[in-house]
């Protein structure tokens, strides 16, 4: 083992220890529930705040913030009871977790679609072909398997991807890159494991469907470090999700439609920023509270409604 290596894990213990003595304290506080949210959701309009405000109750200490990572084992193993979760991430069905029904509709539709520059797809048209071959071939129960198979068995999100296009056909099993005479492309992603396996599908489908030669500027960070370099030029083509180009970009009023949300963001990402929304994947990876199934049960809270009802009682007392 490295030093490099050593030095990663042992921050990650510190950062856990100190994750579980703050939500340990922050208990008696939050109705009895100990609440965990990661850093995005925290700050998002689609995210706590709007939230909380549209199902009329707030936690009475502000939830801890946590890396997106730990949140699932820390739920499942009782050290938090309520997360923040993606409706896709393949540890909720694997640690039998439950994602509370949002039954005031609160949060858009967040289906996934590579985001391109206009001025890319001018350059390289073919792309707009290539990429569109991914639209609709994904499912929740799909993308859930292939998030699996990273976070939980430890495959390179890379083999995960190339794995995928063979066996939907969209590679051949033997096939080989292009040469990269084409021209040069930089495609980027967000800084957790759904976006770094879409990254590689995206990239690994370009360089295998054309001559294209493909930069990989994959888990940069969070939507605005990605969208601004997107903007700036330096990415071309990233992931995005319908509600949040709706909500954390446009800042525009939340939807519930998905062809509504997908067809406002669409035609302003084309007139405001120069970039073009292709194809949907297929799969709606929406925000979900999410508690342990047996703890959700105890306790009689099956939607966000009833842990709205569950807090304010608590916090009455």
């Amino acid at each position: 083992m490295s030093t490099r290596t050593r030095v990663k894990i042992l921050i990650g213990v510190v950062v856990v220890i100190a994750v579980l003595l703050a939500v340990t304290r922050h208990k008696s506080s939050s109705g009895g529930l100990r609440i965990a949210f990661g850093a995005e959701f925290l700050t998002r309009p689609d995210g706590y705040s709007g939230l909380s405000s549209h199902y009329g109750f707030q936690f009475a200490s502000e939830p801890k913030q946590m890396l997106d990572g730990l949140m699932y084992k820390a739920l499942a193993d009782g050290t938090v009871d309520v997360i923040n979760a993606f409706s896709t991430d393949g540890r909720i069905p694997a640690y039998d977790l439950f994602c509370l029904k949002d039954d005031e509709n609160f949060f858009p539709p967040y289906y996934a679609a590579p985001l391109v520059r206009k001025k890319t797809l001018a350059r390289l048209p073919e792309l707009e072909d290539i990429l569109n071959r991914l639209g609709g071939v994904f499912s929740n129960e799909v993308m859930q398997k292939l998030n699996f198979q990273v976070d939980e068995k430890g495959l390179k999100a890379s083999d995960v991807a190339r794995q995928f296009l063979s066996e939907t056909g969209l590679i051949e099993i033997n096939a080989q890159s292009g040469d990269g005479s084409a021209g040069l492309i930089t495609v980027g992603s967000k800084e957790f494991t759904e976006q770094e396996i879409l990254g590689e599908i995206i990239a690994i489908l370009i360089e295998y469907n054309s001559n294209i030669k493909v930069v990989r500027k994959l888990n940069l960070g969070g939507t605005i470090i990605c969208f601004n370099a997107l903007k700036a030029g330096d990415l071309d083509i990233y992931a995005e999700y319908t509600g949040t180009g709706l909500v954390n970009i446009l800042k525009a009023d939340v939807q519930s439609d998905p062809k509504k949300t997908y067809d406002i963001v669409k035609k302003e990402f084309a007139k405001k920023y120069d970039m073009i929304w292709l194809k949907p994947l297929g799969f709606n990876n929406t925000y979900t509270l999410t508690m342990r199934g047996k703890h959700a049960n105890q306790l009689g809270i099956k939607t966000i409604s009833d842990l709205a009802d569950f807090v304010k009682s608590r916090t009455k007392q």
